[in-house]
């Protein structure tokens, strides 16, 4: 279809027709659109008690301007456990530490792949990805679980924030285009018919460089490190000269390897009961791959429940930019009444919507409360975020059920929750989606 100029004539002279039309576009083109569209009478339904809550920190914490939310809501997860075996009201580990050794090793996994699609034709899709986006700062549980199974964690005041860690943006150009270099020396190198051998010797000089980098960015991660505290009974205790491992085994101890994600995709491609991979989503060369459990909503949302009331957080990935309210920290279905707006009907179902691109894992965060009516069933879930104290209850969200029904896509659970029919399909041969798959 061309676009008919007489047509446009004919579109404004409807447009002019309505005194309304007139009015929502002045109030548009003054106003903030979502402070326009939001829906007050479902703000004044929604207070901010539960039935069910768990004894969590005062305030929640600040990942900053970086998008590693998977690190701080894994975070705050085994803070929970760790707050409980120091009898702290408050605690809080070092992102920064596990963001170094998380840039540092997705550096090295993207050398590993430019090493291995050294002979891929320029418009390869993966290789695209991958040069598209060196050094992203998403990630998963099972990136997570790597990192602290090589690493160990620290607490915050050990490693504290640089300017990288609170805004990654900059460094994370630098040294993307630092990577981008190193890719176009490795495709020269196998161009002209150098030895596997003679690009890995070069590789290891690329990996001293940007350890260098990364240093200079973040500071050095400390091998060894002092630490002391006072628990709620006043008694004082110190730590001398432990190394992260030590300090996750004696204040963590907890086993994340137990724990299996469990996606709910209502999509053609990911039939229920299945389980499911991701190509090339390690992260980390040696690590363990990213692995999924596709169940209905409902019993997928069982789980939620249940491990709430066997008093644990629950860790979950979401699409949070819908219907979301940040200052005041509600997610609720409804929100902002575009319908009424602009007199048009938006509506997408949950297949079309991540089909079509309308929606995606955007953010996770972790469940530590709930609010069940008379017959159990939940009304709203209680939500610590990691956007810092400012926004929301000092930094604590509200989600409707109706939201968490619509938006929310995974689930990290201990393997002890699932029964044996869960349990069997986790021996199945996952079935491999493409990296750019709208699940992940």
């Amino acid at each position: 279809m061309i676009i008919d100029l007489n047509l446009i004539k004919d579109y404004n002279e409807k447009l002019s027709q309505s005194p309304l039309n007139k009015l929502v576009m002045n109030a548009v083109g003054r106003v903030d659109l979502n402070e326009l569209a939001v829906n007050r009478d479902l703000i004044k339904s929604m207070d901010f008690s539960f039935s069910d809550e768990l004894d969590v920190a005062p305030e929640a914490t600040a990942q900053q301007k970086v998008g590693v939310c998977w690190i701080f809501a894994a975070m705050n997860l085994l803070r929970y456990f760790t707050q409980k075996k120091l009898n702290v009201k408050t605690f809080e580990f070092s992102g920064p530490y596990l963001m170094f050794w998380d840039k540092f090793e997705k550096a090295n996994y993207f050398l590993e792949k430019m090493v291995e699609f050294r002979d891929r034709d320029y418009d390869d899709r993966d290789l695209r990805h991958f040069l598209g986006q060196p050094l992203p700062d998403g990630g998963d549980w099972y990136m997570f679980v790597n990192l602290v199974k090589k690493y160990g964690m620290v607490p915050a005041s050990v490693m504290q924030h640089s300017s990288f860690s609170k805004d990654s943006t900059m460094h994370n150009n630098v040294i993307s285009s630092k990577l981008r270099q190193y890719a176009a020396e490795i495709r020269k190198m196998a161009q002209a018919g150098a030895s596997l051998e003679t690009i890995e010797q070069e590789r290891k000089i690329y990996i001293e460089e940007l350890y260098k980098i990364m240093v200079l960015s973040f500071g050095t991660p400390p091998e060894r490190f002092d630490w002391s505290y006072r628990n709620e009974d006043k008694a004082f205790f110190r730590e001398k000269d432990l190394t992260p491992h030590q300090f996750f085994e004696k204040y963590v101890d907890l086993d994340v390897d137990d724990y299996i994600c469990l996606w709910s995709s209502p999509m053609a491609d990911t039939p229920y009961d299945k389980l499911y991979t991701v190509a090339h989503t390690r992260k980390m060369v040696g690590g363990e791959k990213h692995l999924a459990l596709n169940l209905h909503f409902d019993q997928f949302k069982q789980y939620a429940l249940q491990k709430l009331k066997n008093h644990e957080p629950v860790l979950f990935s979401c699409d949070v930019g819908k219907d979301s309210l940040r200052k005041e920290g509600l997610l609720l279905k409804g929100i902002y009444n575009y319908d009424l707006l602009f007199q048009t009907h938006f509506g997408l179902d949950k297949p079309e919507r991540l089909e079509m691109g309308e929606t995606s894992m955007t953010h996770c965060m972790l469940i530590v409360g709930v609010d069940l009516d008379h017959d159990g069933q939940p009304i709203k879930w209680k939500v610590e975020n990691s956007w810092g104290a400012e926004v929301g209850k000092k930094g604590y969200f509200i989600m409707s059920n109706e939201w968490f029904e619509d938006n929310v896509y995974q689930l990290i659970i201990p393997k002890k929750y699932l029964g044996e029919a869960e349990l069997a399909l986790l021996n199945q041969e996952p079935t491999v989606l493409p990296l750019w798959h709208p699940m992940f």
